[in-house]
């Protein structure tokens, strides 16, 4: 599903204006029958309803709404701005509205303001939608408080609610909470993306009835919500006629003596995701433990990356570039030695360089020196750090980068130049331009060496063939599907990340069908 910024929402209207013949009046029609339909299925006839009106196309969009709930429910519009509507379209369906014997009030007395809200059914909030920046003005913050206040009161919002940014998904310190939120045209990109998708509510979609194919061929839209229809057509065929080298080859750097089983995790994780071939480069005692486990990968022996020697890197390096992918990181623990060969590697050519976890953190050690070895690479990067791995090596604070996701997330791929896939509640992955927002998954996956298995998994995929940012897309998707799947059997608590590999499998499974009729 396509996402769209609050500057997109301009421009798709000024093409439903001047290519499909739909003017604004029109729409904001539409989207007034959009906002009573979802008030009608949740408050029953008669009720008191609450629009809170502002001066932009949002607030027509509100007293549309009170247009048309006005013969079933009992409605009061305030002008909250106390400005009026500033367009001539929208003093039109002010003058509508009054005509036909609306209730138009101003707040200006907090108590009053109050005592109407909590006396209310339903509020709907048509204030600024996708037009606020920054924070609430000082002169609305009473009013959002006072709507924090009516507890019990259905909160309904068009497109944003107050405090909400569309774009980022950033919320101000008196951002509203509502129970619903009626999304116009297209779904914002910034609601579906923490902390605004805990205040945005249900996401109720009305396409205005517009062409959306249409439009999606005629503008940009570089953000998207993974779901099934683009998992189905992306996810990469696997024809009959074909053997193991068809599907790639990967090579795994993962694991130390203090994390073993990041390691385990990380090649089950690979081995589930149908790369072709595994060869895993690990210490003795590990390779020695691990083929026990698992007999279809191959091992060789090399050196703990903490102290690791020239001549070591260099064969590495050498070994990497002649496997599609290449994974490092998963328990490899913290060390200069292991940054040291990543930027090595970072500067050899090679297929897709999947760095995870410990890769990550030893990257951070000289971070300046890294970042550079980044923005200089001549092979695709996959980062796929937590927020506090990304935040040590890209230097932001853990406070703005989980108030911040999207800008932080898109903003440091496209400065370094790689895919970056921002873990945590509705991952993010972005390589600056386009962004892919992943809703499955739950804090079933909150539990170490999740990632482990993510960052095999992804790995395969790249080795198998998707391209780097569809790997990228694709590994959370069925990652948190999984997950999900068993927590609806083993409950959140239960779920372990070592039953995550198979299921990622019957998850696959459900979108192939390798059967063939003779």
């Amino acid at each position: 599903m396509k996402l769209v910024t609050s500057s997109q929402i301009s421009e798709i209207d000024a093409y439903a204006k001047q290519k499909l013949g739909i003017p604004m009046q029109e729409l904001i029609t539409r989207a007034g029958r959009a906002v009573a339909k979802v008030v009608r299925e949740r408050i029953p006839a008669g009720g008191r309803v609450v629009i809170l009106a502002g001066r932009g196309n949002n607030g027509a969009d509100g007293y549309s709404a009170a247009i048309e709930l006005m013969d079933t429910h009992r409605v009061v519009v305030y002008d909250v701005l106390q400005a009026g509507q500033k367009t001539d379209v929208g003093r039109s369906f002010v003058e509508r509205y009054l005509s036909l014997g609306g209730s138009l009030l101003s707040l200006t007395e907090e108590e009053e303001s109050r005592m109407d809200l909590t006396a209310a059914d339903c509020i709907v909030d048509a204030i600024f939608g996708t037009g606020l920046r920054g924070e609430i003005p000082e002169n609305l913050r009473r009013l959002a408080k006072a709507v924090k206040a009516a507890v019990g009161v259905q909160k309904i919002a068009v497109d944003v609610p107050l405090g909400v940014n569309a774009d980022d998904g950033s919320v101000t310190e008196d951002a509203i909470y509502v129970g619903a939120t009626v999304e116009l045209s297209f779904i914002k990109v910034g609601i579906l993306s923490y902390p605004a998708r805990s205040f945005v509510g249900d996401i109720i979609l009305d396409d205005l009835s517009l062409p959306t194919a249409e439009l999606e061929a005629q503008l940009p839209f570089p953000n998207r919500l993974i779901e099934k229809c683009w998992v189905e057509q992306n996810l990469p065929a696997r024809e009959k006629n074909t053997h193991k080298g068809s599907f790639g080859s990967l090579m795994v750097i993962a694991g130390s003596e203090t994390y073993r089983g990041a390691a385990a995790l990380a090649l089950e994780g690979a081995l589930r995701g149908g790369v072709g071939l595994i060869r895993y480069y690990g210490t003795e005692p590990l390779c020695a433990e691990l083929v026990k486990r698992f007999p279809e990968v191959i091992y060789e022996k090399t050196e703990d990356t903490e102290n690791i020697s020239e001549s070591a890197i260099a064969a590495l390096t050498q070994a990497s570039g002649k496997h599609k992918a290449t994974l490092i990181g998963c328990g490899s623990g913290q060390s200069r030695g292991l940054g040291t060969l990543i930027r090595a590697l970072l500067a050899s050519e090679g297929g897709p360089l999947i760095l995870d976890a410990d890769a990550i953190n030893s990257l951070a050690i000289d971070r300046e020196e890294s970042l550079a070895a980044l923005r200089a690479a001549v092979r695709p990067v996959i980062l796929t750090p937590h927020p506090m791995e990304f935040c040590r090596l890209s230097g932001m604070g853990i406070s703005t980068v989980q108030k911040h996701r999207i800008e932080s997330a898109r903003a440091f791929a496209k400065d370094v130049g790689c895919i970056l896939v921002l873990k945590g509640a509705g991952t993010l992955v972005t390589d600056g331009e386009e962004l892919y927002i992943n809703h499955t998954g739950s804090s079933a996956l909150a539990k170490a060496g999740s990632g482990d298995v993510l960052a095999g998994f992804l790995s395969s995929l790249a080795a198998s063939g998707a391209s780097p940012i569809v790997a990228a897309a694709l590994a959370p998707y069925f990652h948190g599907r999984a997950a999900d799947t068993l927590a609806r059997e083993f409950s959140s608590f239960g779920v372990i990340p070592s039953d995550l590999p198979k299921q990622i499998a019957r998850e696959l499974s459900t979108f192939q069908n390798d059967s063939e009729e003779i």
